[in-house]
């Protein structure tokens, strides 16, 4: 196999673009800059304390909503409409779509800080000139310390490490702050409207801030209220992994978020349709990576022991909740060319972004799984060579573990593709990416910092 070409630029300069300033980086960097110099600005005059809140609020609007799956939606069928006919260097930036998050966590911050800003200048309305109500000073502040905790959670590191932690802090904690603001807010308006001496209705239908909580606590509700269990046939592929199929609609390309309870932690997985006219419907892969996954392969090997038992066809249910998204492998429909890389139950979201490419797409599969034929079944295997009879399938188990930057140079570089895209465990994917990018193959994987 021929040598890889050295990395480029200086090590510096390609740590700095490949790792510090991601375009999620750049996103975020850019949001809470423009907010910080708004911030300057705004106090050089004399400040009203509702400017603030309005600020904040505003935010923390612009926080929720990139959180909300008809945006995220949006943001990758937009994607989706870019015709090869465009140039290269543009479709690649495009392909950046998934970098959303950085929108996200730089209002949510933004947000923060404004609010901070909002807290200091109450306090010294509250100590100086004793204009507002002990209860009023003391909500404030308690809304400004679960604030700091859930932004204190989501650092990379912690987020990474106490997942589940963050997973709960994120939900309930914020679900609070909601709660909280609105209690803030109607004392508030008490205040103003016993001072200004206008009827509370008035008062509050002209505070921005009241428009952009209400907004903002509907687009909360919207996912709960289209909350629904939905069936699965499980079909227990091995120890390792089991593929549950279900019949509801979804659209292409689409990653589905289950959960064994209503308030639980979901967990997402990408979908793909069946190929087999017999079994309509779509799949998903669970594969034994945590506690939560390999219970539910228990469970399902436990369901299928006891069909055999009985002659019963039992299934698993699970609870869904919002839509189903699009995923980062969605957007290899932007290439006329393209290499796909992937290990272990990634071959899931693979099969899909295979199974629906463009009928002109010429699309190369390299998949790096222990036996995977014994993990994944027969099944699984004739699906992929079906979708790509030239897949390049890896069996660790006979050949060890493959120099993945090495193998995806080589079929780039064979088959002059436009872009690569990777799915694989964090550290894998990171690494695969960097490997690549550093050397010119503009490379996209999912990213873990939103």
């Amino acid at each position: 196999m021929d040598p890889l070409p050295p990395k480029q630029p200086i090590r510096l300069l390609r740590h700095l673009r490949l790792s510090m300033l991601t375009v999620y980086r750049r996103i975020f960097t850019i949001i809470v800059l423009l907010n910080m110099i708004g911030l300057f600005l705004l106090i050089q005059s004399p400040a009203k304390l509702e400017d603030m809140s309005t600020w904040a609020s505003a935010n923390f609007l612009v926080a929720i909503l990139f959180r909300q799956d008809w945006v995220v939606n949006i943001i990758f069928r937009s994607a989706w409409l870019v015709p090869w006919s465009m140039p290269l260097r543009l479709r690649r930036m495009v392909a950046r779509a998934y970098m959303y998050g950085g929108v996200h966590s730089g209002a949510a911050l933004a947000g923060t800080m404004w609010f901070f800003t909002f807290t200091l200048m109450l306090t010294v309305r509250f100590a100086g000139e004793g204009q507002y109500t002990n209860l009023i000073f003391v909500i404030t502040w308690f809304i400004l310390i679960v604030l700091a905790i859930i932004c204190f959670l989501s650092l990379p590191n912690l987020r990474s490490k106490y997942h589940n932690t963050f997973e709960i802090t994120h939900r309930f904690l914020g679900w609070s702050s909601i709660l909280l603001f609105w209690t803030q807010l109607m004392l508030l308006i008490k205040s103003k409207s016993f001072h200004k001496q206008e009827t509370f209705r008035t008062v509050l239908i002209r505070a921005p801030t009241f428009w952009n909580l209400l907004i903002l606590t509907c687009l909360i509700l919207a996912p709960w209220l289209r909350l629904r269990r939905w069936t699965f046939t499980p079909h227990v592929l091995s120890s390792h992994a089991l593929r549950l199929h279900f019949t509801n609609r979804i659209h292409r390309f689409s990653c589905l978020a289950i959960s064994i309870s209503p308030f639980g932690e979901y967990h997402p997985f990408a979908t793909f349709p069946s190929t087999n006219p017999s079994e309509p419907g779509s799949s998903l892969i669970i594969s034994a990576a945590g506690d939560w996954t390999k219970e539910q392969i228990r469970i399902a090997n436990d369901l299928i022991r006891e069909n055999n038992a009985y002659n019963s066809e039992k299934k698993m249910t699970f609870w869904i909740k919002g839509s189903p998204k699009a995923g980062v492998l969605s957007l290899t429909c932007i290439f006329q060319r393209v290499v796909i890389i992937t290990t272990g139950s990634g071959i899931g979201p693979s099969l899909s972004s295979l199974v629906e490419r463009p009928v002109a797409q010429v699309a190369r599969l390299i998949w790096s799984t222990r036996s995977p034929e014994l993990t994944y079944g027969s099944a699984i295997c004739r699906e992929v060579s079906n979708v790509d009879p030239d897949a390049i399938v890896i069996d660790t188990d006979t050949m060890g573990r493959p120099d993945l930057i090495q193998v995806a140079w080589k079929v780039y570089s064979e088959m002059k593709a436009e872009a690569v895209f990777v799915l694989s465990n964090e550290a894998t994917t990171k690494k695969v990416v960097y490997g690549l990018e550093s050397r010119g193959v503009p490379a996209f994987g999912p990213i873990w910092d939103s």
